[in-house]
């Protein structure tokens, strides 16, 4: 019988040599089909920490966006409503001055009534089953009362106000808090005891075609502290609208954070795909140059050097 020319020794070193490959191999597939350098935090050594910490930062960041997106809605909700309310005195304020300098009125009551009934609306507006203007007591509609008579035979303004004493507030950054929850009181007080002076004037004395002397100056007088209610309302106005731009302010460093966190934790955790690929095509010439080694050391016999 003619021996084989390889050995036991050698056969086993190239087997090893052949799972080795194998390993590399099957290694370089798993990173170029999962784009990760590994499955699992233990094959990123000394680097698990440091992931940990940028990916929880990564969720907090993105809770506080989940935040601030709905306190979007209810800013653009409040800016509406303030809005068409302004725009009701203003139109008010107008009559009255055209009243003055006519010295007629006609429909005077029915335009208190109207500019009444839409405030009230606007204030106990309900946005996504919480009132925008009761503060912390969401489920209870802010304004008590729906006519100008109701009103009137309240005790004091403030009685048909039903709001909270403290307004909305939220968390949009690690130690930033944004107080953006506007009351009915705060925004409408001053506009109600306007409604509720000249209702009660017109009770005693109709403003009703031409007026006398003692309605105009009436008028005058009410024009002037009207200005004054407007005014407030103007003011919450643009404070509603500055808490939108510090909230956008926020929500972009945010967006620019949460991109930076997703290329930092990739540079951690991602392979770089050329380099894998390469890899990958250098493993299968190794894997194949072992099998073919093998195989090669396998078919040698001393025939082949008699």
């Amino acid at each position: 019988m003619v021996g084989r020319v390889s050995s036991f020794g050698q056969q086993q070193l190239l087997i090893r040599s052949i799972i080795d490959n194998q390993s590399k191999l099957f290694e370089s597939q798993r990173q170029v089909s999962t784009g990760k350098k590994a499955d699992d935090f233990k094959g990123l050594a000394g680097e698990t920490g440091t992931i940990l910490g940028a990916r929880s930062f990564k969720g907090r960041i993105e809770t506080y966006q989940q935040t601030i997106a709905t306190i979007r809605g209810k800013l653009d909700a409040n800016d509406v409503q303030i809005g068409g309310v302004l725009d009701g005195m203003e139109d008010l304020k107008e009559n009255i001055q055209t009243v003055l300098a006519n010295g007629q009125a006609q429909g005077f009551e029915e335009l208190l009534e109207q500019t009444f009934r839409f405030t009230v609306n606007s204030l106990n507006t309900n946005f996504d089953g919480t009132y925008l203007f009761s503060g912390a007591e969401t489920g209870t509609q802010p304004v008590n009362v729906s006519t100008l008579a109701e009103l009137s035979a309240a005790p004091a303004t403030a009685d048909v106000f039903d709001n909270a004493a403290i307004a909305f507030e939220a968390r949009i950054a690690d130690g930033v808090n944004l107080e953006f929850g506007l009351l009915a009181s705060d925004l409408a007080t001053g506009v109600f005891d306007e409604l509720r002076a000249l209702y009660d004037q017109h009770q005693l004395t109709p403003f009703e075609d031409e007026i006398d002397q003692t309605q105009f100056d009436f008028l005058q007088n009410s024009l002037q502290t009207l200005t004054t209610a407007i005014d407030g309302l103007r003011r919450d106005h643009v404070s509603n609208g500055l808490a939108f731009e510090r909230l956008e302010v926020i929500d972009q460093q945010h967006a620019d954070s949460t991109l930076f966190l997703e290329t930092f934790i990739a540079d951690l955790e991602d392979v770089n795909i050329a380099e894998a690929v390469t890899r990958l095509n250098n493993d299968q010439v190794a894997l194949e140059a072992s099998y073919q080694s093998i195989s090669s050391l396998n078919q040698l016999t001393l025939l082949r050097f008699l």
